[in-house]
């Protein structure tokens, strides 16, 4: 007996891969975050005292890319903009991925 799958808006999000919705929601997030605006940091270096952390800025910078300002993206963090394009390209590929058999990794 085949039964009607119903693509209601909750079942469809249960039922994406939850790697992808992570990073998506991440990203928008950046995306709609002021980038003059303070922040509050979880590094625990930062936390820790320590004046270096190599992932420092990465989201001020991503942030910095969504608004259009590449150069001081740049500035902020070397990696941001390479960032943005492989959590990107991971995105899709998990999404296709879901679409093509119907399940996540």
């Amino acid at each position: 007996m085949v039964t009607k799958a119903t693509f209601s808006a909750g079942n469809v999000l249960r039922r994406l891969p939850f790697e992808a919705f992570c990073w998506f929601v991440a990203l928008v997030a950046l995306a709609l975050t002021d980038p003059a605006a303070s922040h509050f940091s979880l590094c625990p270096l930062k936390n820790a005292g320590l004046t270096f952390c190599p992932g420092c800025g990465l989201g001020r910078s991503i942030t910095l890319f969504f608004h259009g300002d590449i150069p001081a993206s740049f500035h902020m963090h070397p990696l941001g903009i390479f960032a943005v394009i492989v959590l990107s390209f991971r995105i899709v590929n998990l999404t296709k991925h879901y679409l093509k058999h119907g399940k996540s990794y």
